[in-house]
């Protein structure tokens, strides 16, 4: 005998609703992720390549444009978290000051806090000064890594010998520019998924240290070595402690915003450290940094176990917040804008057809040659500050405190 199943007319109805918010989930996030990736490139080729001579006869200018026609482009970025993907984000704690310089400390519980992040940047006014410290293996997207070279992000090989002479550079670069930075760092090096706690808490035993279930436990080396160099160079105010939370739902790759997953709210709560609250002894700053950590845990502790309509971090404390609701709209318009105009001319104009095709063979032979296009940026810069004759020659960066990283250079009117 065969059986037949009946569904009710509100099950159907219930089940169409669930399929059709499906279906515009994955189209809302498949064409945000699709705008910001093809903008990007556009804009590496477009907006950055007429730029680069500039590079040559005035880097302080050529930074100051780039950092400007970044925070543009980043601007969308908020856009699409805000309005086009429908993300709340809740700030509370401490302010960042626009004209600290800073290194900014953040749990990594999702491999998307960064992005989440840039609309708090962007509503305290300081996104033309936002720097982040990431893998190196992002700088080798087309379009997206071209634009963080360009942009002087901090790529870390995960060799100690590189990454530290290349701290060491950039860092240098940043203060001789007057370049009021912040510079946002993940020292537990990678997200919070189970196989990754299950790695940190072999380390903590390990290494005779407490297990954490909310954080990873941080890697104390690379913090220390950018707090002291910057320290020791006058590039650095005070440390922000940021924790970062998910009181609904917690998407944890990017491949979920494709998908339309996307998290309803993204808290941060920030702390502010000034510089000589901060001891100088190395192994004494490992220590400072792996308390913060024994304190992220109990906070997000607490923050969890908490119904999820009721998590909040426990403070007053809001930082100023400045909607600039018309820049939003204006970003998407531009950028949307830019993007038909540019893929219109390189398909009419052979002219445009050439062009693109130089200006990517130039990022690709920037990478094959010099490691990106940020390299390239601070061997021109190393060379513009010698005379002529010895320009080929390797600059000897040194590390924190080097004289050598302070000598005279040619820019020096344009910095008092």
């Amino acid at each position: 005998m065969v059986q037949t199943t009946f569904m009710c007319p509100r099950t159907k109805q219930l089940f169409l609703f669930i399929k059709m918010a499906s279906l515009f989930g994955y189209i809302r996030g498949t064409s945000t992720i699709l705008l910001l990736l093809v903008s990007c490139f556009f804009g590496s080729v477009f907006v950055y390549g007429p730029i680069w001579p500039v590079m040559f006869l005035w880097p302080w200018l050529y930074r100051r444009v780039i950092e400007v026609l970044a925070s543009m482009w980043q601007t969308l970025i908020v856009t699409a978290c805000e309005k086009l993907l429908g993300i709340k984000v809740v700030v509370t704690g401490d302010a960042i000051d626009r004209h600290d310089k800073t290194v900014l400390l953040m749990n990594h519980r999702t491999r998307l806090d960064w992005f989440y992040f840039f609309s708090y940047v962007f509503h305290a006014k300081i996104l033309n000064r936002h720097k982040i410290a990431l893998k190196s293996g992002l700088k080798w997207i087309p379009g997206v890594g071209w634009a963080m070279q360009v942009a002087a992000y901090i790529f870390l090989d995960r060799n100690w010998e590189i990454d530290q002479n290349h701290i060491n550079r950039i860092l240098s670069y940043f203060v001789e520019l007057d370049s009021k930075h912040n510079i946002l760092f993940f020292p537990e090096g990678t997200d919070l998924s189970k196989d990754n706690l299950r790695k940190s808490k072999e380390f903590a035993k390990k290494h005779d240290l407490t297990p954490f279930d909310y954080v990873l436990q941080p890697r104390r080396k690379g913090f220390t070595h950018f707090v002291n160099t910057l320290r020791n160079i006058s590039g650095i105010q005070a440390v922000h402690d940021v924790t970062v939370a998910y009181p609904f739902n917690i998407p944890q790759e990017e491949v979920d915003i494709l998908k339309g997953d996307v998290p309803r709210e993204v808290h941060f709560h920030i702390r502010r450290f000034p510089i000589e609250e901060l001891p100088e002894d190395e192994k004494q700053l490992g220590d400072w940094c792996q308390d913060r950590w024994a304190e992220k845990e109990e906070l997000l502790r607490q923050y969890y176990a908490a119904e999820p309509k009721a998590r909040k971090f426990q403070t007053k404390k809001i930082p100023p917040f400045h909607p600039r609701t018309f820049l939003l709209w204006f970003a998407l318009f531009a950028w949307v804008s830019i993007t038909v105009l540019s893929a219109y001319a390189v398909i009419v104009s052979p002219f445009f057809r050439w062009y693109m095709v130089i200006i990517v063979l130039s990022y690709l032979m920037q990478g094959l040659v010099f490691g990106g296009a940020e390299k390239v940026e601070l061997f021109v810069y190393d060379q513009l500050r010698k005379p002529w004759s010895e320009w080929g020659k390797a600059v000897n960066t040194g590390g924190a405190g080097d004289a050598s990283s302070s000598r005279k250079n040619p820019y020096d009117k344009y910095l008092r």
